[in-house]
């Protein structure tokens, strides 16, 4: 009967294409999973010395649609947090995309979902709409921030490749994120037993854990929590954790360390010095889902990433003739009264930049001019 009533609720004229319609179950699972995801996209893990009490207004949940899963994905403002909501197999779904922000209005709607109480959803190119027993609102799509486009494909750029690292049952899921500790600074966790233990020192199969401390914005879902995986690649300072959950999955991808966003990587900037032919993972067009490997399609609705300075940088020095091949190898880039040396194989370069990061945030503008001067990949 509440079922039913509800659904006549939701009859209305169609406006645009339908990219999801439907109940999601469990209720209260689903309403909590969104207001994470509304959370994540307030909460600045890191604050700048020059944003001291000046808060910048981003938006919320990403749906995307693709036939077969309904997600939901946000950043959080400083973009070092990425989070989605995976809901395979929800019912019959169309193809796109949408991006709003979850008002007040809404969190009180999906804030009174209890139990076993419905939750109605419905996704449109133009928003969404939700209802409850409670009641019901609207969210219109909204401008996409540029640097959330940047933090999608660098989102992709760390997580392909990743394997495997731990697999935790719902005991030890809970207990291992109810130990979280409130602040976690350079650290790494290990498989220990069944669970997960943290260290200070890493190993050949710690999981890197800097500023784990954010992934405690998944306090509400613990209850919900089937098990936990956790994914990363060799040598990756980046681990994903995908938390479990009835007929759905949530997924945390941590920066390498609170004071470093996703948007400000580099992990797309070899192949598109080498004139990449497949971009849609290099303007946030395609995401990538570490639980089987796959690719899935984003068509955002709005918001271009940003150019990358250091790949502009590296242009101007080939357009300039700055770099040059030297006789025993290597290559020497002049640019006004810097002179940097760059070696290929493997890669160097004798520049501030390549000092403190080497390639752990994509090369430096010098190595990316004389990869882009060489007939090297």
């Amino acid at each position: 009967m509440i079922t039913e009533v509800l659904l006549e609720q939701a009859e209305e004229d169609v406006r645009t294409p339908v990219l999801f319609e439907g109940f999601l179950e469990p209720g209260a699972q689903a309403a909590q999973s969104l207001l994470v995801l509304g959370k994540v996209a307030r909460i600045r893990f890191w604050m700048p010395p020059s944003m001291v009490n000046r808060l910048i207004a981003e938006s919320d949940p990403v749906f995307t649609a693709d036939g077969t899963t309904l997600r939901a994905e946000a950043f959080s403002p400083c973009c070092g947090v990425y989070a989605r909501l995976d809901l395979p197999d929800v019912g019959d779904l169309g193809e796109g995309c949408t991006n709003v922000d979850l008002s007040d209005a809404t969190r009180t709607v999906l804030a009174g979902v209890v139990a076993q109480d419905p939750l109605h959803l419905t996704v449109r190119g133009e928003g969404i709409r939700l209802r409850t027993l409670d009641g019901q609102n609207d969210e219109s799509q909204v401008p996409l921030p540029d640097r959330w486009v940047a933090g999608f494909a660098e989102v992709a750029a760390v997580t392909k490749g990743a394997v495997e690292k731990a697999n935790l049952d719902k005991a030890e899921t809970r207990n291992f994120l109810r130990r979280i500790p409130t602040v976690v600074g350079r650290s790494w966790a290990v498989v220990s037993g069944r669970g997960l233990r943290m260290t200070s020192r890493p190993g050949r199969d710690s999981i890197p854990a800097t500023g784990l401390h954010r992934l405690r914005v998944i306090e509400p879902l613990i209850r919900f929590a089937q098990g936990l995986t956790v994914y990363t690649r060799p040598d990756s300072e980046v681990a994903t954790w995908v938390l479990r959950l009835e007929r759905a999955r949530f997924t945390v991808t941590l920066s390498p360390e609170p004071s470093r966003g996703f948007s400000g990587e580099g992990g797309w900037l070899n192949s598109l010095a080498a004139g990449l032919e497949a971009p849609e993972p290099v303007h946030g067009r395609a995401g990538h889902d570490v639980v089987d490997g796959t690719w899935f399609p984003r068509e955002l609705p709005s918001g271009n990433a940003p150019a990358n300075g250091r790949l502009a940088k590296a242009r101007e020095l080939v357009a300039a003739g700055a770099v040059r091949l030297l006789p025993g190898g290597g290559y020497e880039i002049t640019r006004g009264a810097s002179v940097q040396r760059v070696r290929l194989s493997p890669a160097g370069c004798t520049c501030a930049w390549w000092a403190k990061h080497q390639e752990t945030r994509g090369p430096c503008s010098h190595v990316l001019a004389a990869r882009m001067s060489s007939a090297e990949p």
